[in-house]
């Protein structure tokens, strides 16, 4: 198979994170409820993949609670900072995972909602931001690559203006971290959530949320944290006030190594996955009957397109089908990019590049992509 959806989850795995993740699961202990060995070394290891993401992000002072996926951090994000209510700044190019918290928070009477459309690179520009923002706004969301377009945000001229106007910047940086390096210190973004198991090539199941210790969030899940065990509210300090229950030990272990990893490999990785987006995208504007939605400075891994008459779904179900080729189609848990596409109908098809693709994958894809669409004339 040529698995071209590594925007969904990455297809490799280095070896050092399978080891990580099968020794975790073979010296079991559950983390910081236990004064034995055995927990305090997985309390360690813990540690350690926090020190893990730290390192990734520049910021050796960040907060860091880890979820099970970035939805999860997402919503911790947005649930924490707009406690208070206020007036909240998003673009369409956000996920569910930000658009549904945000928009249930305005349906609900907490908060008051903009939402900005892209410039013509797809991307929301910074000044969009700056008048959008009010007196009383609290938070700017932003997702720094969009999951559908492939669009990059500059999240260093919109961390300015927050920061000029004291609002809360979070940077949804699923698609972006590990083929882009985010300086969270340098840049002042206040909270970054992140998926483990698309760039840093980590296990399903494992995300993080990294945040400035001067933000005040609550915690979505409230139960045991092995901490203040004498008392029956839940403490406040992070990590545990966010992390109640047995943590995903394994999963962490497993992105920890994964980050590493991939902090050691970045330019190979980076330097691949441009060479063959720009090789999918040229090859694919070439193609008659196929409609690119990526613009060309997009070199970020995230490629869609639709071919004419043709369903998003169509075309997937074809290329799986006949081509063995694997891309994700429909509207990308993004509906908001895919009515300013027009193709919210359609859906799209997104062709995602990892570590695990060279040019023979990226040709395949354009042959079948060529011979469907030649079809269609």
């Amino acid at each position: 198979m040529v698995y071209l959806d590594n925007a969904a989850t990455s297809r490799f795995k280095p070896q050092s994170v399978v080891h990580a993740v099968v020794t975790e699961l073979k010296n079991a202990a559950n983390p910081g409820r236990g004064a034995h060995g055995a927990s305090i070394r997985a309390a360690a290891n813990v540690m350690e993949a926090r020190d893990s993401v730290r390192m990734l992000i520049h910021n050796p002072s960040a907060e860091v609670i880890f979820t099970k996926n970035c939805t999860e951090a997402l919503n911790v994000a947005i649930f924490g900072a707009l406690k208070d209510g206020g007036h909240a700044v998003a673009t369409v190019n956000e996920h569910n995972s930000a658009l549904r918290p945000l928009h249930e928070l305005e349906r609900l009477g907490k908060i008051r909602l903009t939402i900005l459309p892209p410039s013509r690179d797809g991307a929301v520009n910074p000044d969009d931001v700056g008048r959008a923002i009010k007196p009383d706004t609290r938070l700017v969301c932003v997702n720094h690559i969009s999951n559908v377009t492939g669009a990059k945000a500059d999240i260093d001229e919109i961390a300015k203006i927050t920061a000029k106007n004291a609002v809360i910047f979070l940077v949804d940086a699923a698609q972006s971290l590990g083929h882009v390096d985010i300086d969270m210190k340098k840049t002042g973004i206040d909270l970054i959530a992140a998926a483990g198991h698309k760039g840093l090539h980590g296990p399903q199941g494992t995300g993080f949320l990294a945040f400035n210790g001067r933000i005040k969030l609550k915690p979505l899940i409230i139960g045991g944290t092995g901490t203040a065990s004498d008392s029956v509210y839940q403490p406040s300090a992070p990590p545990e006030a966010f992390e109640s229950g047995t943590v995903n030990t394994p999963g962490i272990c497993g992105l920890s190594e994964g980050i590493k990893w991939t902090v050691k490999n970045a330019a190979e990785i980076r330097a691949r996955i441009e060479s063959l987006t720009r090789e999918l995208i040229g090859g694919l504007s070439s193609i008659r009957n196929v409609a690119l939605y990526t613009p060309p400075s997009a070199l970020n891994g995230v490629v869609a397109f639709n071919i004419k008459n043709m369903t998003s779904s169509e075309v997937g179900d074809l290329l799986n089908e006949k081509y063995d080729i694997a891309v994700r189609t429909g509207l990308h848990c993004a509906p908001l990019v895919h009515r300013a596409l027009g193709t919210l109908k359609s859906g799209a098809v997104r062709a995602s590049v990892g570590y695990n693709n060279d040019i023979k994958d990226i040709k395949k894809l354009l042959s079948a992509v060529s011979e469907t669409a030649l079809l269609r004339q």
